[in-house]
């Protein structure tokens, strides 16, 4: 689709595209073997792949060394190269067919200058004479990436077996067919929103992008096994969206803007402290503010706060009022800004 600037000059043609993958889905599964990610929408069918895949995939998952803490996302990677979505077979041996160099650094997310990567190879040993990076700021890691760059054969060899056992397996191909209906439609989901491809991209992953481009391809991807979480692959022509489908998409701004609004109650040590008298016992304003040392105005002035907020209830006995907290609402808080986080 194109579109226009006002004075009617065209800007270049971006090409917006939804898929269900089961690339993405096969490696979203190996973040689950490698625990990379725990969640329940995997497990039980990662169970059931993990008892077909054979003793050589298992001894290599179990060798693959956990410090570079890098779980399952460098192979996601290569779907930038190597956009073969529809296709296991097509996208391994598109990953086969990189150089050396070329698959370092696409395996650690062009974080890493292809020049140091061809200096890395050619002595992995010489790493820790580089500049400290995240990717190695321990001994551990320093350790761990200098084998993975020394042995870098036999993880290529293992990480492309490992796919295409996945792909093999039954157990996942019938899961495949199982989600389909699901992935279809939260992909129509998704093609039914009216925005451009860069807003709806940032819509998809409910964060706005510090780092964009020109891109002239968006691919939006629906998966399974990668639910609930959302991922961002990207170059400077392309834009890769993974979203989790197995739970209803949302842009979690809004939802960040509720919970500033809720914390920001709770951000005051007063107002604790009045929440954990009143979680027990109903009290009157008078016996807060003597409760607290604070004057009956400031109280008063709290408590309208936790009311605004839900947190609080208000009883009138008599000519007197009295508080309570709302625990089922302190619980709900609670559980949002878990199941945010």
């Amino acid at each position: 689709m194109a579109f226009e600037k006002e004075d009617g000059q065209k800007k270049p043609v971006v090409v917006v595209d939804h898929v269900y993958s089961p690339v993405v889905e096969a490696v979203s599964l190996i973040g689950v073997f490698m625990g990379a990610t725990k969640n329940k929408f995997a497990e039980a069918d990662s169970d059931k792949v993990w008892a077909e895949l054979s003793t050589k995939a298992k001894e290599f998952i179990a060798t693959w060394p956990k410090s570079i803490d890098l779980g399952f996302s460098p192979l996601l990677n290569f779907l930038l190269p190597c956009p073969y979505f529809h296709d296991v077979e097509a996208f391994v041996e598109g990953v086969d067919q990189l150089s050396d160099a070329d698959y370092v650094y696409d395996f650690f997310s062009e974080y890493i200058p292809l020049p140091q990567v061809e200096e890395l190879l050619e002595a992995p040993a010489s790493l820790p004479d580089h500049e400290e990076t995240i990717l190695w700021d321990t001994d551990e890691k320093r350790k761990a990436v200098m084998d993975f760059l020394s042995n870098l054969k036999t993880y290529r060899c293992g990480f492309s077996s490992l796919v295409l056992e996945i792909d093999a397996s039954i157990e996942f191909q019938q899961a495949l067919e199982a989600k389909k209906e699901m992935a279809e439609t939260a992909m129509q989901e998704v093609q039914s929103i009216s925005m451009e491809p860069l807003a709806l991209a940032q819509y998809v992953m409910g964060k706005s992008f510090r780092r964009t481009s020109q891109y002239k391809m968006f691919y939006f991807i629906p998966s399974y096994y990668s639910s609930p979480g959302r991922i961002r692959l990207f170059n400077k022509e392309v834009c890769i969206v993974i979203y989790g489908c197995a739970v209803p998409l949302s842009d979690v701004r809004d939802a960040s803007k509720e919970l500033e609004s809720q914390l920001k109650v709770l951000a005051d040590r007063n107002r604790l402290l009045m929440l954990r008298l009143l979680s027990g016992q109903r009290e009157y304003g008078a016996k807060i503010a003597e409760y607290l040392g604070i004057t009956t105005a400031t109280v008063s002035h709290h408590l309208e706060l936790l009311k605004k907020a839900g947190l609080v209830q208000e009883e009138k006995v008599g000519n007197i009022k009295y508080f309570s907290s709302d625990q089922e609402k302190v619980e709900q808080i609670l559980a949002e800004i878990r199941n945010f986080i």
